[in-house]
Protein backbone atom coordinates (compact mmCIF):
# COMPACT_ATOMS: atom_id res chain seq x y z
CA UNK A 1 0.00 0.00 0.00
CA UNK A 2 1.36 3.40 -0.93
CA UNK A 3 0.14 5.83 1.42
CA UNK A 4 -0.62 9.31 -1.14
CA UNK A 5 -0.81 12.33 1.38
CA UNK A 6 -3.09 14.99 0.33
CA UNK A 7 -2.04 19.10 0.82
CA UNK A 8 -4.48 20.83 -0.91
CA UNK A 9 -7.64 22.11 1.54
CA UNK A 10 -10.10 21.09 -0.22
CA UNK A 11 -10.19 17.29 1.06
CA UNK A 12 -12.17 14.08 0.44
CA UNK A 13 -15.69 13.49 1.86
CA UNK A 14 -16.83 10.30 2.16
CA UNK A 15 -20.64 9.83 3.59
CA UNK A 16 -20.93 6.36 5.14
CA UNK A 17 -24.89 5.78 5.21
CA UNK A 18 -27.24 2.75 5.65
CA UNK A 19 -29.39 1.25 3.64
CA UNK A 20 -31.66 1.48 6.99
CA UNK A 21 -30.81 1.99 10.34
CA UNK A 22 -29.23 -0.48 12.50
CA UNK A 23 -27.10 -1.78 9.49
CA UNK A 24 -23.66 -1.61 11.11
CA UNK A 25 -22.49 2.28 9.72
CA UNK A 26 -20.72 2.88 13.36
CA UNK A 27 -19.09 -0.41 13.57
CA UNK A 28 -17.80 -0.18 10.13
CA UNK A 29 -16.56 3.74 10.10
CA UNK A 30 -15.26 2.89 13.35
CA UNK A 31 -13.07 0.49 12.49
CA UNK A 32 -12.08 2.02 9.06
CA UNK A 33 -10.64 4.89 10.84
CA UNK A 34 -8.73 2.62 13.27
CA UNK A 35 -6.90 1.32 10.42
CA UNK A 36 -6.95 4.71 9.10
CA UNK A 37 -5.15 6.13 12.05
CA UNK A 38 -2.88 3.23 12.07
CA UNK A 39 -1.40 3.66 8.26
CA UNK A 40 -0.55 7.85 9.61
CA UNK A 41 -3.28 9.72 7.35
CA UNK A 42 -4.65 12.43 9.38
CA UNK A 43 -9.02 12.98 9.65
CA UNK A 44 -11.61 14.04 11.69
CA UNK A 45 -14.66 11.00 11.62
CA UNK A 46 -17.72 12.75 13.01
CA UNK A 47 -21.30 11.73 13.68
CA UNK A 48 -23.22 15.11 13.19
CA UNK A 49 -26.41 13.91 14.50
CA UNK A 50 -27.09 11.37 17.03
CA UNK A 51 -29.60 10.01 19.31
CA UNK A 52 -30.73 7.35 21.84
CA UNK A 53 -27.75 6.94 23.49
CA UNK A 54 -23.75 8.06 23.11
CA UNK A 55 -22.30 4.50 22.73
CA UNK A 56 -21.52 5.22 18.90
CA UNK A 57 -19.93 9.03 19.83
CA UNK A 58 -17.78 6.97 22.14
CA UNK A 59 -16.77 4.09 20.19
CA UNK A 60 -16.03 7.16 16.95
CA UNK A 61 -13.79 8.85 19.65
CA UNK A 62 -11.70 5.72 20.70
CA UNK A 63 -11.28 5.41 16.90
CA UNK A 64 -9.40 8.40 16.01
CA UNK A 65 -6.88 8.38 17.43
CA UNK A 66 -5.16 11.56 15.98
CA UNK A 67 -4.02 13.96 18.91
CA UNK A 68 -5.44 16.60 19.20
CA UNK A 69 -8.81 14.36 18.73
CA UNK A 70 -11.62 16.38 16.26
CA UNK A 71 -15.39 16.88 17.54
CA UNK A 72 -17.42 13.72 16.71
CA UNK A 73 -21.00 15.33 17.23
CA UNK A 74 -22.55 18.19 16.93
CA UNK A 75 -26.59 17.17 17.76
CA UNK A 76 -27.13 14.57 20.29
CA UNK A 77 -30.71 14.18 22.05
CA UNK A 78 -31.58 11.49 24.71
CA UNK A 79 -34.59 9.88 23.24
CA UNK A 80 -34.09 7.78 20.22
CA UNK A 81 -35.50 9.84 17.69
CA UNK A 82 -34.68 11.52 14.13
CA UNK A 83 -33.65 14.99 14.27
CA UNK A 84 -36.18 16.02 12.04
CA UNK A 85 -39.06 13.82 14.63
CA UNK A 86 -37.17 15.76 17.52
CA UNK A 87 -37.74 19.45 16.20
CA UNK A 88 -42.08 18.10 15.60
CA UNK A 89 -41.77 17.33 19.21
CA UNK A 90 -39.57 19.88 20.50
CA UNK A 91 -40.77 22.82 18.33
CA UNK A 92 -37.01 23.96 18.28
CA UNK A 93 -35.02 24.00 15.33
CA UNK A 94 -31.82 22.49 14.10
CA UNK A 95 -29.19 24.71 12.65
CA UNK A 96 -28.12 22.44 9.73
CA UNK A 97 -26.06 25.87 8.55
CA UNK A 98 -24.26 26.22 11.06
CA UNK A 99 -23.48 22.63 11.97
CA UNK A 100 -22.08 22.35 7.78
CA UNK A 101 -20.41 25.27 8.39
CA UNK A 102 -18.59 24.17 11.49
CA UNK A 103 -17.81 20.97 9.82
CA UNK A 104 -16.78 23.01 6.79
CA UNK A 105 -13.72 24.73 8.92
CA UNK A 106 -12.56 21.20 10.64
CA UNK A 107 -12.69 19.53 6.65
CA UNK A 108 -10.29 22.79 5.34
CA UNK A 109 -8.05 22.48 8.34
CA UNK A 110 -4.11 21.56 7.19
CA UNK A 111 -4.67 19.50 10.21
CA UNK A 112 -6.39 16.35 8.23
CA UNK A 113 -6.32 14.53 5.10
CA UNK A 114 -9.62 13.65 4.61
CA UNK A 115 -12.80 13.87 6.77
CA UNK A 116 -15.10 10.60 7.46
CA UNK A 117 -18.64 11.22 8.20
CA UNK A 118 -21.26 8.65 9.42
CA UNK A 119 -25.11 9.74 8.72
CA UNK A 120 -28.05 9.00 10.89
CA UNK A 121 -30.03 6.53 9.49
CA UNK A 122 -30.29 5.86 5.93
CA UNK A 123 -29.95 8.25 3.05
CA UNK A 124 -32.81 9.27 3.06
CA UNK A 125 -32.97 9.58 6.91
CA UNK A 126 -34.76 13.11 7.54
CA UNK A 127 -32.39 15.72 9.55
CA UNK A 128 -35.17 18.56 9.45
CA UNK A 129 -38.49 18.96 8.63
CA UNK A 130 -36.83 19.56 4.94
CA UNK A 131 -33.43 18.33 4.79
CA UNK A 132 -32.16 14.89 4.77
CA UNK A 133 -28.77 12.97 5.04
CA UNK A 134 -28.78 13.28 1.08
CA UNK A 135 -28.63 17.24 1.98
CA UNK A 136 -25.30 16.82 3.61
CA UNK A 137 -24.08 14.60 1.49
CA UNK A 138 -24.78 16.95 -1.06
CA UNK A 139 -23.32 19.95 1.13
CA UNK A 140 -20.26 18.09 0.85
CA UNK A 141 -19.66 16.50 -2.43
CA UNK A 142 -19.37 13.52 -0.74
CA UNK A 143 -18.28 10.04 -1.86
CA UNK A 144 -21.06 7.66 -0.86
CA UNK A 145 -20.01 4.64 1.32
CA UNK A 146 -23.33 2.42 1.51
CA UNK A 147 -23.75 0.13 4.31
CA UNK A 148 -26.17 -2.83 4.46
CA UNK A 149 -26.44 -6.34 6.24
CA UNK A 150 -25.78 -9.39 3.98
CA UNK A 151 -29.13 -10.67 4.14
CA UNK A 152 -32.49 -11.48 2.35
CA UNK A 153 -33.71 -8.61 1.21
CA UNK A 154 -30.63 -6.61 0.77
CA UNK A 155 -30.49 -6.18 -3.10
CA UNK A 156 -33.75 -4.42 -3.15
CA UNK A 157 -32.38 -2.19 -0.39
CA UNK A 158 -28.89 -1.03 -1.92
CA UNK A 159 -30.34 -0.59 -5.67
CA UNK A 160 -33.03 1.99 -4.20
CA UNK A 161 -30.75 3.52 -2.25
CA UNK A 162 -28.50 3.43 -5.08
CA UNK A 163 -30.93 5.19 -6.91
CA UNK A 164 -32.08 7.67 -4.35
CA UNK A 165 -28.30 8.61 -4.75
CA UNK A 166 -27.77 8.96 -7.98
CA UNK A 167 -31.52 10.84 -8.58
CA UNK A 168 -30.38 13.27 -6.40
CA UNK A 169 -26.51 13.73 -8.03
CA UNK A 170 -24.20 11.96 -5.02
CA UNK A 171 -21.49 10.13 -5.96
CA UNK A 172 -21.84 6.18 -4.70
CA UNK A 173 -18.16 5.30 -4.50
CA UNK A 174 -18.82 1.67 -2.34
CA UNK A 175 -21.14 -1.19 -0.80
CA UNK A 176 -20.41 -2.31 2.06
CA UNK A 177 -22.55 -5.51 3.08
CA UNK A 178 -21.87 -6.59 6.89
CA UNK A 179 -21.28 -10.34 7.35
CA UNK A 180 -24.33 -11.81 10.01
CA UNK A 181 -24.13 -13.82 13.00
CA UNK A 182 -26.24 -16.41 11.26
CA UNK A 183 -26.29 -15.73 7.73
CA UNK A 184 -28.91 -17.07 5.83
CA UNK A 185 -28.65 -19.09 1.93
CA UNK A 186 -29.15 -15.56 0.53
CA UNK A 187 -25.79 -13.99 1.72
CA UNK A 188 -23.60 -16.01 -0.60
CA UNK A 189 -24.75 -14.64 -3.59
CA UNK A 190 -25.90 -11.05 -2.74
CA UNK A 191 -22.65 -9.22 -3.37
CA UNK A 192 -22.61 -10.66 -6.86
CA UNK A 193 -26.46 -10.44 -7.65
CA UNK A 194 -25.79 -6.80 -6.59
CA UNK A 195 -22.63 -6.24 -8.60
CA UNK A 196 -24.94 -7.51 -11.58
CA UNK A 197 -27.87 -4.75 -11.06
CA UNK A 198 -25.82 -2.25 -9.99
CA UNK A 199 -25.94 0.85 -13.09
CA UNK A 200 -22.49 1.50 -14.14
CA UNK A 201 -21.16 4.75 -12.06
CA UNK A 202 -18.21 6.95 -12.36
CA UNK A 203 -15.42 5.89 -9.50
CA UNK A 204 -17.46 3.32 -8.23
CA UNK A 205 -15.00 1.09 -6.53
CA UNK A 206 -16.89 -2.24 -5.41
CA UNK A 207 -19.22 -4.04 -3.56
CA UNK A 208 -16.85 -5.46 -0.56
CA UNK A 209 -18.24 -8.39 2.12
CA UNK A 210 -16.95 -7.60 5.99
CA UNK A 211 -16.78 -10.12 8.37
CA UNK A 212 -19.21 -10.24 11.48
CA UNK A 213 -16.86 -9.30 14.42
CA UNK A 214 -19.74 -10.65 17.33
CA UNK A 215 -21.78 -9.19 18.88
CA UNK A 216 -19.47 -6.89 20.88
CA UNK A 217 -17.98 -5.58 17.88
CA UNK A 218 -18.91 -2.17 18.91
CA UNK A 219 -16.74 -2.18 22.63
CA UNK A 220 -14.10 1.17 22.60
CA UNK A 221 -11.99 -1.73 23.99
CA UNK A 222 -11.76 -4.34 21.14
CA UNK A 223 -10.67 -1.56 18.11
CA UNK A 224 -7.41 -2.35 17.87
CA UNK A 225 -8.06 -6.15 18.07
CA UNK A 226 -10.81 -6.19 15.48
CA UNK A 227 -8.99 -3.61 13.19
CA UNK A 228 -6.42 -6.52 13.18
CA UNK A 229 -8.61 -9.13 12.84
CA UNK A 230 -9.86 -7.64 9.36
CA UNK A 231 -6.93 -5.72 8.24
CA UNK A 232 -6.53 -7.47 5.00
CA UNK A 233 -10.14 -6.57 4.05
CA UNK A 234 -10.01 -3.01 5.80
CA UNK A 235 -6.49 -2.62 3.61
CA UNK A 236 -8.55 -3.72 0.63
CA UNK A 237 -11.40 -1.32 1.12
CA UNK A 238 -8.68 1.88 2.05
CA UNK A 239 -6.73 1.02 -0.80
CA UNK A 240 -10.05 0.84 -3.83
CA UNK A 241 -12.00 3.29 -2.30
CA UNK A 242 -10.63 5.72 -0.11
CA UNK A 243 -7.02 6.23 -1.46
CA UNK A 244 -7.32 7.33 -5.12
CA UNK A 245 -9.88 9.91 -3.58
CA UNK A 246 -7.35 11.11 -1.61
CA UNK A 247 -4.88 11.22 -4.65
CA UNK A 248 -7.18 12.92 -6.78
CA UNK A 249 -7.26 16.20 -4.19
CA UNK A 250 -4.02 16.04 -3.77
CA UNK A 251 -2.99 17.11 -7.30
CA UNK A 252 -5.89 19.44 -7.43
Amino acid sequence: MILNQNSNQNKAVFLVVGSDTGVGKTVFSGLLGGYISNIGLRFPLVKPFCSGGTKDIEFLKAANCYDPPSKVNYWYDDEPISPAAWELSSGDKINFDDIVQELRQVCKSDNFDIMLIEGVGGLLAPITQKLTVASLGKEFGANLIIIAKNRVGVINHVLLTVEAALNRGLLVVSVILMEQEEPDTSSTYNAELIRMHLPKMLNFKGVFEFPFLGKDADNPELISINVKKVEIILEKIFDEVINPFVLLDSNN
